[in-house]
């Protein structure tokens, strides 16, 4: 898809209604015999003429490659993302200028090459303005190419899609700008996963199992037995065969059928976290201790699903559990808090609770699944005033929050309340 137009940043002298004026100016003095006004107007006209027909014409053929694979990535990683314009018709460009939308919280960078520009697009364009990632060139020929490779930073946590870009180009004397916005055919996508830290997953493998649910989430299926072998040092004595040994038949260690915990599944109430500094440090945290929990269970063997609601730039994830930890990962990059407006914000210092607008039905199918259910609000307080989502099974529900929970809490709100911290992370 492409959209072409003379650009707002223009100047006033190149507009239809100026160049009407200074044409009607010229046959005016030159019917009144004023040689010299007319001289001048005609001169502008044609000047300002020209620069409108060759600013049209410059920005057309001129085509656009991205060639770099998408990448999944963690904060500190580096990527290579090549670019190759080439202008294919007989015109040269005296100036082009590549603009790239800017990353969400400037999650994936370049290391040089481009700067950071303000912009400010005509209504239809591709992007509703701000900024943007620009590069500018000299003197591009007829029919000639350039082509040039910058290595690019994962900076924070995020998702870059390069799904549509923008061309600038226009006379030598700067007085028009012409644009195209284009979709590039190839649409690189950047994933920055969260930050992973160190957790403690113990104290999930043993809820799930009302047990310690030994190394790595494995258990053994005591009514299956697959075998026996000799007693080695450091084998448990709970799974000595007592009766061979009364006999006195030697020392042996029973091998049984090692299973899984079953699935679990975490329910993220991002909304809760709005505060009223805008500061999304907390909230961060908790993307940080949910992405490690769901790597470290997964390594362990133990599936798991994951639940967000509407948010800022994509609609109500509901991940069944699964064994593919970067599709949850991936979701956990793209979340944003939903923009806050200003009559919902308080006046005081604390935490304004914005409830999370889920649609139960599909996170009830998507947890239905799991024999345990996390669901991760900042607040136990405030999640007292709007309560769990409808139709969710609180047998298997249990509350993770980033502040302190009391024993009021958990009666009110009738499941098991942990704080986050306390349950796993350090």
């Amino acid at each position: 898809m492409k959209k072409r137009g003379i650009s707002g940043i223009s100047s006033l002298l190149v507009s239809l209604p100026c160049l009407g004026i200074f044409l009607s100016i010229t046959i005016i003095a030159s019917i009144l015999h004023q040689a010299l006004v007319a001289g001048f107007c005609l001169f502008v006209f044609l000047v300002c003429g020209f620069s409108r027909l060759w600013a049209k014409f410059s920005i057309r053929n001129v085509l656009v490659e991205i060639s770099a694979r998408s990448k999944h990535m963690f904060v500190g990683d580096d990527a290579e993302v090549s670019f190759n314009i080439r202008n294919e018709k007989m015109l040269p460009l005296i100036w082009l200028e590549l603009l790239l939308p800017m990353p969400r919280r400037s999650c994936f960078m370049p290391n040089e090459d481009f700067e950071v520009s303000e912009v400010a697009f005509t209504a239809g364009d591709a992007w509703d303005g701000g900024l943007a990632l620009k590069k500018r060139f000299s003197f591009i020929m007829s029919k000639d190419a350039l082509a040039w490779t910058g290595r690019w930073s994962a900076k924070k946590r995020g998702v870059y899609r390069i799904d549509s870009l923008v061309l600038r180009s226009g006379d030598g004397f700067g007085l028009t700008q012409s644009q195209t916005v284009t979709t590039p055919m190839e649409m690189p996508v950047f994933v920055v996963y969260p930050n992973i830290r160190k957790v403690d997953i113990t104290p999930f493998l043993s809820m799930q199992w009302d047990g310690t649910g030994g190394q790595f989430g494995f258990i053994d299926d005591l009514t299956i037995m697959r075998g026996m072998r000799h007693y080695e040092a450091g084998d448990s004595w709970k799974h000595i065969n007592w009766r061979m040994a009364a006999r006195q038949q030697g020392i042996n260690i029973n091998l049984y059928e090692t299973i899984t915990p079953k699935a679990i599944h975490f329910v993220l109430d991002g909304e809760s976290f709005c505060t009223v500094s805008g500061d999304d440090a907390e909230f961060e945290e908790t993307i940080s201790f949910l992405a490690s929990l769901l790597l470290r269970l997964t390594e362990a063997n133990v599936l798991c699903g994951l639940s967000l609601p509407s948010s800022k730039y994509m609609k109500q994830t509901d991940i069944t559990a699964t064994a593919e930890v970067e599709e949850l990962l991936t979701a956990l990059a793209d979340y944003d808090l939903i923009a806050k407006r200003d009559e919902e914000i308080s006046t005081a210092q604390d935490v304004v609770f914005m409830p999370s607008d889920f649609d139960v039905p599909a996170l009830v199918r998507a947890s239905r699944p799991a024999g345990r259910m996390y669901y991760i609000a900042r607040d136990a307080k405030a999640l007292r005033k709007q309560g769990f989502p409808t139709e969710l099974d609180k047998t298997k529900l249990i509350m993770l929050s980033y502040d302190e929970v009391t024993d009021e809490d958990a009666y009110a709100l009738g499941v098991k309340c942990l704080r986050m911290h306390a349950s796993g992370g350090q």
